[in-house]
């Protein structure tokens, strides 16, 4: 039997009605771009990132339910368990791999693949007996996706394709590598990360920009914001022109019978487009600034929260109903010019992998230098 490993349930779903690609899945549920990420045993780890992602889904909720209007489901008091039951599944699977005669890895380009590969290329290596064969499918486009961002947009004959003509072997050397990555992640200081960035990674083609990107999402230098904080402001400075790949996601939608409601796709594409600048628009619009999206809702509802509620909000709200309308506060649009630095006004309160960081040990990436700093 084979163990099919992939990013998330989108895949996973695919790889489970397939007729063609058999095996057991995996999927491994989790966002390491953000969080504590600890050098610990596994189950004081996995404790720590359980406690982080019911927190962050619980903003979720709450985040929708005070600013998006949205009649969202009431919050399910067995969420954390469901989470939990999830780490024990993956750790339960690491120990039993000599029931498979073959681990295949289902991934793509953005960091928060990349990252996912890191951690499994750890946690493979942790097994104390021989490992079965390793292949992999990682991918950065598709000749019949012209937007790509990740499997999820592939049908199940576009994946099978895919692992006839695009598996190969992984090997130890490779392995190797990204438990380096992995080990650099979870450091107590970003310096040995930021050197990896530097360089290419044996084996792992898309590893060095998603460690490039990575870095980014520590506060920079100049202003104190993460990129991603940075970018949805730009989506509050100006409207975008297009949404290309939001306009091709509608259309196929519409094609395939799935668009819910009576609206067109090309209606409710210029609807998103033309119109107030809801979280809708912001999300589309910050997908499109970024090289290789990899954040989900989750994760945007969660930063556009901390420009919200900071001491000295760079977001307000425009408008209530019938959606939530953002705009640039003054300061905001002042950070935006590099005429305020977050630490003016506002508090730390995040972490990188191993790195926690707030106003008495705050580490940032300097764009010119390309390093980190750390103002203690």
């Amino acid at each position: 039997m084979k163990l099919l490993i992939t990013n998330g349930d989108s895949t996973g779903d695919m790889l489970e009605r397939s007729t063609c690609i058999e095996g057991e899945v995996l999927c491994w549920r989790d966002l390491l771009h953000d969080g504590p990420v600890l050098d610990l045993p596994y189950s004081e780890y996995s404790a720590a990132r359980i406690q982080y992602l019911h927190q962050l889904c619980l903003q979720g909720i709450n985040f929708q339910n005070a600013y998006e209007n949205e009649s969202c489901a009431a919050i399910d008091s067995d969420l954390k368990t469901k989470i939990a039951d999830d780490f024990r599944q993956r750790a339960a699977t690491l120990t039993q791999l000599n029931l498979y005669d073959e681990i295949i890895l289902f991934f793509e380009h953005d960091l928060y693949d990349q990252l996912q590969l890191a951690e499994i290329c750890h946690r493979l290596l942790e097994y104390p007996a021989q490992l079965p064969p390793i292949s992999i499918i990682c991918i950065n486009n598709h000749h019949e996706i012209p937007y790509f961002h990740g499997l999820g947009q592939l049908s199940i004959p576009m994946l099978e394709a895919l692992y006839d003509a695009h598996k190969h072997k992984l090997s130890n050397l490779q392995l190797k590598a990204g438990q380096a990555v992995w080990h650099a992640l979870v450091a107590s200081d970003p310096i040995q990360l930021s050197k990896m960035a530097q360089e290419p990674v044996l084996g792992w083609p898309f590893m060095q920009s998603a460690l490039q990107r990575y870095c980014r999402e520590y506060p920079a230098k100049e202003t104190g914001l993460t990129l991603t904080q940075t970018y949805l402001l730009m989506t509050l400075l100006k409207a975008p022109d297009e949404l290309p790949a939001l306009e091709h996601h509608l259309k196929r939608l519409e094609q395939s019978g799935q668009l819910q409601g009576t609206t067109s796709a090309e209606q409710r594409y210029y609807e998103i487009l033309t119109g107030p600048a809801t979280f809708k628009r912001m999300f589309h619009h910050l997908q499109q600034l970024e090289q290789a999206p990899f954040m989900g809702d989750l994760s945007v509802r969660k930063e556009l929260n901390s420009l919200l509620t900071s001491n000295l909000p760079y977001v307000q709200i425009e408008k209530e109903t019938p959606e939530t309308v953002y705009s640039l506060t003054q300061a905001g649009a002042e950070a935006l010019q590099g005429q305020r630095h977050w630490l003016d006004t506002n508090l730390y309160k995040m972490w990188r992998g191993g790195v926690q960081i707030n106003n008495q040990h705050s580490w940032m990436w300097d764009n010119t230098a390309n390093t980190f700093s750390c103002d203690t």
